[in-house]
């Protein structure tokens, strides 16, 4: 992962600042794979976060981020796979976030690990908490 990434693309600034380079740790290994093989497959650049675009939330998030913040103020138990390192959000130069979806679910067949995808966002939002037999499971 660290050949297309650095540091800060996959992890909230937070997290970055405690743990520095120990943080790759927190990213799950099969997430690592299936994010290495859509960007070598799909051979564009794959943007997760992105400071300049102030996009700081969309790999491994933590109790100090703002959409997990929000969470406790509504009283809800947060369990998104950004908090266990299992997913990231992003996007492909160049690609709708549609167009992306369905070259994935074209190109299942050579997922690493199985995986969910997220329907209608304008991002992908890709996560390896898929425990069934299939390839993709839609939600």
């Amino acid at each position: 992962m660290k050949r297309y990434w650095k540091l800060s693309e996959v992890v909230c600034p937070h997290i970055e600042r405690k743990l520095g380079v120990q943080a790759w740790s927190l990213i799950d290994p099969r997430l690592q794979s299936v994010m290495v093989w859509v960007r070598r497959e799909i051979d564009r650049p794959v943007i997760i976060n992105n400071l300049e675009m102030r996009l700081t939330q969309r790999g491994v998030r933590c109790n100090m981020c703002s959409l997990v913040k929000a969470s406790k103020v509504d009283g809800r138990v947060y369990l998104s796979p950004h908090i266990f390192g299992a997913a990231m959000d992003f996007n492909v130069l160049g690609l709708t976030a549609d167009e992306v979806r369905q070259w994935i679910f074209e190109h299942r067949d050579g997922l690493p690990y199985p995986v969910r995808l997220e329907r209608d966002v304008t991002w992908v939002h890709l996560d390896v908490l898929n425990q069934g037999d299939e390839k993709i499971i839609w939600f």
